[in-house]
């Protein structure tokens, strides 16, 4: 998969001349799969994907983000012309409280929580231990890991309950997103691209994608964190907290099989995603390439 430029940490232009990748030529969307705001650093538009049977994702349907918590002026009223009807947020009640939504004061857009409360996917908090410990890249993996394990072993609920708001129009379009967009958003756009029959290479890809889209901010992290602590932090534990790995979703997939043989059940017994529940997700989410 070819990925566009990262854009620069500030933009040059305001919210009403912001691309719009659904209102591009087709030609034009891939390259702008990761949309222009200030201060959400991986908001992606999940359009585009292919589907094993030719078909592909909607866009301008279902996006995907870090948190909204920190967006600018022009940020928030970009976000309105996006027409965004639902925020699914997957932070914890702790995060919601710290970092409130910033969205206009009359905004119709509606916020739903749905917390999943895994540790180690609350990278500020896991931020702040680490000037006060003595972590190694391999130690910040496996906690990483684990928490992908957490995903399907506590929280199947909750991503059920998620995907079942996907099957009704009023919900559209829709944004999920976490803290840093990467652990719990990174395996719901999992489930919710392997449900509609994206292959497990190209699900990976988009997995794999906050590293390049969120490279900058990344490097402004470890800058940040080095410099409020002596540079006693470990740079590369700070690149394995903010980034991903494959092995991190590999083992969400692992749990998967352990608990329920193969994925194909997980979807239809854990997630509530029969034939028929399906069928509505990819008329809801699906269209022909040439649309």
């Amino acid at each position: 998969m070819k990925l566009p430029p990262v854009e620069p940490v500030e933009l040059p232009y305001d919210y009403l001349t912001r691309p719009i990748p659904a209102q591009m030529p087709p030609q034009q969307r891939l390259e702008l799969r990761k949309l222009p705001f200030n201060k959400a650093h991986n908001f992606r538009d999940l359009g585009g994907y292919l589907t094993e049977d030719g078909r592909s994702l909607k866009w301008g349907k279902l996006y995907r983000s870090d948190k909204l918590s920190r967006l600018t002026d022009d940020d928030q009223r970009f976000l309105e012309r996006l027409g965004i009807r639902k925020v699914v947020d997957f932070r914890s009640d702790e995060e919601r409280q710290e970092s409130p939504h910033s969205l206009l004061d009359q905004t119709q857009i509606i916020v739903r929580p749905m917390p999943v409360s895994v540790d180690a996917a609350q990278v500020e908090q896991i931020s702040r231990h680490l000037m006060q410990q003595d972590a190694t890249p391999e130690e910040m993996a496996r906690y990483l890991i684990e928490a992908n394990r957490e995903m399907v072993e506590r929280f199947t609920g909750v991503f059920r309950d998620w995907l079942g708001m996907l099957m009704e129009d009023e919900h559209y379009p829709m944004v999920f997103h976490c803290t840093a967009g990467k652990d719990r958003t990174g395996f719901a756009a999992a489930m919710i691209m392997t449900a509609l029959g994206v292959s497990r290479s190209t699900v990976m890809e988009d997995y794999l994608a906050t590293n390049h889209f969120t490279q900058n901010r990344i490097e402004q992290a470890v800058r940040y964190l080095g410099e409020h602590s002596m540079n006693q932090v470990n740079a590369d534990v700070v690149r394995t907290l903010f980034g991903v790995q494959a092995r991190f979703l590999e083992e969400a997939f692992i749990a998967i099989e352990e608990h329920y043989e193969t994925v194909d059940n997980y979807l239809e017994i854990g997630l509530g995603l029969g034939a028929p529940e399906i069928a509505e997700l990819q008329r809801q989410l699906l269209e022909s390439p040439s649309a």
